[in-house]
């Protein structure tokens, strides 16, 4: 549990002594607890050389009674410290690195389908996630529990998988280029990939629902979607029309008609309901006599 430099000071016990790096002292009233609070070397955002106050709670004072085992406990957390081998790691954010840093130097090198695929999974997943965390404070617990809800969220063991590995290479990078010191998302696990089970029969109603949250598209537009309009090779999806009660028409403006890029999982779902043959101008969700279903008949 990590806190901030800026710990009231009046929360601090008068039993504080000082260590080569670092402080130790108690806090709390009915659950007391010891603290280490130390100096330490970071990378600033402008590429700086600078240092940062930190404070973390090491454990309770009925864990550690007497302050020669607290003093232990700290004594080994701040070894790299105090020994010199602790390397300056850097305080900018996993968002703020993957946006100013990695995205313009490293994603153009992949392949134009990937790069669509890891936009999607960064927009939508990754950022939203750990974006105003510092790459230095991720840990794996933290992304090991990111990957088991994704899981849990029903989302396939693919899909999850790609998680991981774009995790991976992002900090992989991070630490090649010395922001950080360790890739924790190595140390990430996902459960053994189950093969040859039976996939779950989606409706067309529920197929439409998953794919409104997972495109961000308007019903109209999801319902006026033809075969011909998306690109499974490519994970793209073109938005060229709408329908409201039967009637076709062009999106309502210029920035809604748009070509957006379309991850795995609604790869998977369209792939899945993709008929053997079919022409590329017929409705994705067409009803039984070939038209346009109507919004009533997804209630």
């Amino acid at each position: 549990m990590l806190e901030s430099s800026a710990t009231d000071e009046t929360l601090m016990s008068l039993d504080t002594r000082d260590t080569l790096q670092g402080s130790l002292f108690q806090r709390g009233t009915r659950r007391k607890v010891w603290v280490a609070r130390w100096w330490e070397d970071v990378i600033q955002q402008d590429g700086t050389l600078g240092r940062l106050r930190r404070s973390e709670v090491i454990g309770s004072v009925a864990e550690l009674p007497t302050r020669r085992k607290a003093m232990q406990v700290m004594s080994q957390r701040l070894s790299s410290i105090n020994s010199g081998e602790a390397r300056p790691q850097s305080i900018r954010t996993f968002g703020e690195f993957v946006k100013k840093d990695w995205m313009p130097v490293i994603l153009p090198t992949f392949k134009c389908a990937t790069q669509k695929h890891y936009r999607y999974m960064l927009d939508v997943h990754l950022i939203p996630a750990f974006g105003n965390t510092q790459l230095r404070e991720l840990t794996r617990e933290e992304l090991q529990k990111f990957l088991c809800r994704k899981l849990n969220s029903g989302l396939s063991w693919e899909t999850v998988h790609h998680f991981k590995c774009g995790l991976s290479k992002i900090l992989g990078t991070a630490g090649e280029w010395r922001y950080i010191t360790e890739n924790v998302a190595q140390r990430t696990k996902l459960p053994q990939r189950q093969h040859g089970t039976e996939r779950a029969v989606l409706t067309p109603a529920r197929s439409i629902t998953l794919l409104l949250v997972l495109t961000g598209l308007r019903v109209g537009e999801l319902l006026a979607l033809r075969w011909g309009s998306i690109d499974l090779k490519a994970r793209l999806l073109r938005v060229a029309e709408t329908v409201y009660d039967g009637h076709f028409d062009r999106p309502k403006t210029k920035r809604s008609a748009r070509t957006i890029p379309i991850g795995t999982e609604t790869a998977e779902i369209l792939a899945a309901i993709h008929p053997a043959a079919v022409d590329a101008r017929a409705l994705v969700f067409a009803s039984r006599d070939g038209l346009a279903r109507s919004m009533e008949s997804l209630a």
